[in-house]
C-alpha cells in the first residue's frame, strides 16, 4: 500500500476543501494517507473521513514586506516557540504512524511537509492555488503587491517534483513541471434555482464596518431574500431583528445546499468559493479583503464578466442583481472555453508516473 503525507494550511476554509477532495481521491485508491494540519482543521477532517490519520502540526505566520521576508517581525511572534524541535517531533511521530517514511508528500502551502520532504528526499507535489502569482504579471491593485506572495512561495517551496495549480481562471506557464487544474472542488450539483434568494458569506478575517455597510444596503432591497452566512450571526440577529428579508446563520453544511439553489453569491475573494460559485454558473459579487490575492481573484471575475468587484453602494448592489441572467450566461459560455479537463484525470496521471 502506497503511503501519502498531506499537509494542508490551517488559514480559512478553501485548503481545506480542495484536499478534501483529493483525499477521498487517494483512499478510493487504497493509498494509506496521513495529513498534517493545524489542531483546528482535525475536527472537521474527522467529520469526513471517521478513520483519517492526523498528525496536529504548528503553522508558522512568516511576515513579509516590500523587501522580502521580514526576520525581525517574524522573530518577533515566535521569540519563545521553538519551531526547529515542534518539526523534529514531527517527523519522529510521521515516520511511527507510517512505521517508515511517505512514499509522497502533498502541500497544499504548508510548509512543514515540504520541509520533512526536503529532508527525506521524497517527491513532492505542492498543489494549491497560490502559486499562480509566480507566473502572472503583478498589477497594481490597491496599494497590494504581488511580491509578498511570492516571497513566501519562495521561502516554502524552492523546489518540487510536480507543481499543481488549481486556477479558476487562465495562466500561460510552459514548464512541463507546473501543471495548471480547473478547479478542485468537491462534485456538486446545481438545485433548482429559488427565485430572489441571494447568499452572502462574510469572512471572519475582514472589517465588521465593511459588512454593516453592506447590510444597510441589502435591508432597503425588499424584492430579494438574503440568506447572509457569519461567525458573528448571533450579533446581527439582534442588530436586525426586525428586518425581514435577511436571515442570519452561523457558516454550517447547509452553505452547499443553499450555494447550489441562490440566484447569486455576494462574498469575499476567496478562490475557493469563487470556483464553486463558477461550477453552479452562479453569478458573483466579491468584495475582496485586504490581500493582494483576494483584489486579484475580484478582478478576474469582473474581467471575465462573471460578476463584477465594483465598490458597493445601493446603486452597484440593485444594478448586479438586475444582470443576473447577463452573468450567468456569461459564466457558461466560460466555462465551455476554459474548462476542458478535469482535475482528478490529471492527477490520476501524475500519480502514474511517479
Amino acid at each position: 500500500m502506497k503511503k501519502v503525507l498531506i499537509g494542508i494550511c490551517g488559514i480559512g476554509n478553501g485548503h481545506i476543501n480542495r484536499q478534501k477532495c483529493v483525499i477521498e481521491e487517494l483512499l478510493n485508491k487504497n493509498y494509506n494517507v496521513i495529513v498534517a494540519t493545524e489542531n483546528n482543521k482535525v475536527d472537521v477532517l474527522k467529520k469526513s473521513f471517521p478513520n483519517l490519520k492526523t498528525i496536529e502540526i504548528d503553522i508558522p505566520w512568516i511576515v513579509c514586506n516590500e523587501k522580502g521576508f521580514d526576520y525581525k517581525e517574524t522573530l518577533k511572534k515566535y521569540n519563545n516557540i521553538d519551531i526547529y524541535k515542534r518539526f523534529l517531533e514531527f517527523g519522529n511521530k510521521l515516520e511511527k504512524e507510517f512505521k517508515g517514511k511517505p512514499d509522497l508528500v502533498i502541500s497544499d502551502y504548508e510548509p512543514n511537509v515540504a520541509k520533512y520532504a526536503y529532508s527525506q528526499d521524497i517527491p513532492l507535489i505542492t498543489m494549491e492555488q497560490q502559486s499562480k502569482f509566480m507566473y502572472l504579471k503583478e498589477i497594481e491593485l490597491k496599494n497590494q503587491s504581488i511580491k509578498e506572495e511570492i516571497y513566501r512561495l519562495n521561502y516554502f517551496f524552492p523546489k518540487y517534483y510536480k507543481k499543481i495549480i488549481s486556477s479558476f481562471f487562465p495562466l500561460n506557464i510552459k514548464d512541463k513541471n507546473i501543471i495548471q487544474v480547473p478547479p478542485i472542488i468537491s462534485n456538486l450539483k446545481s438545485g433548482e434555482t429559488r427565485k430572489d434568494f441571494i447568499v452572502i458569506y462574510l469572512s471572519p478575517y475582514s472589517n465588521s464596518k465593511k459588512y454593516i455597510k453592506l447590510l444597510n444596503i441589502l435591508k432597503n432591497i425588499k424584492n430579494k431574500k438574503f440568506k447572509v452566512y457569519s461567525k458573528n450571526s448571533n450579533v446581527y440577529k439582534e442588530k436586525y431583528l426586525k428586518i425581514k428579508n435577511i436571515e442570519f446563520v452561523e457558516f454550517n453544511e447547509g452553505f452547499k445546499e443553499d450555494l447550489k439553489e441562490c440566484e447569486a453569491l455576494i462574498t469575499t475573494g476567496g478562490h475557493q468559493l469563487i470556483s464553486e460559485a463558477i461550477f453552479l454558473e452562479k453569478p458573483l459579487y466579491i468584495m475582496p479583503l485586504e490581500t493582494y490575492e483576494q483584489n486579484y481573484n475580484g478582478y478576474m471575475v469582473n474581467k471575465y464578466k462573471l460578476g463584477t468587484n465594483e465598490e458597493f453602494s445601493f446603486e452597484t448592489i440593485n444594478n448586479f442583481l438586475n444582470n443576473l441572467k447577463y452573468y450567468s450566461s456569461n459564466i457558461k459560455k466560460y466555462k465551455k472555453k476554459y474548462y476542458k479537463k478535469d482535475w482528478k484525470e490529471i492527477f490520476n496521471e501524475v500519480l502514474k508516473k511517479i
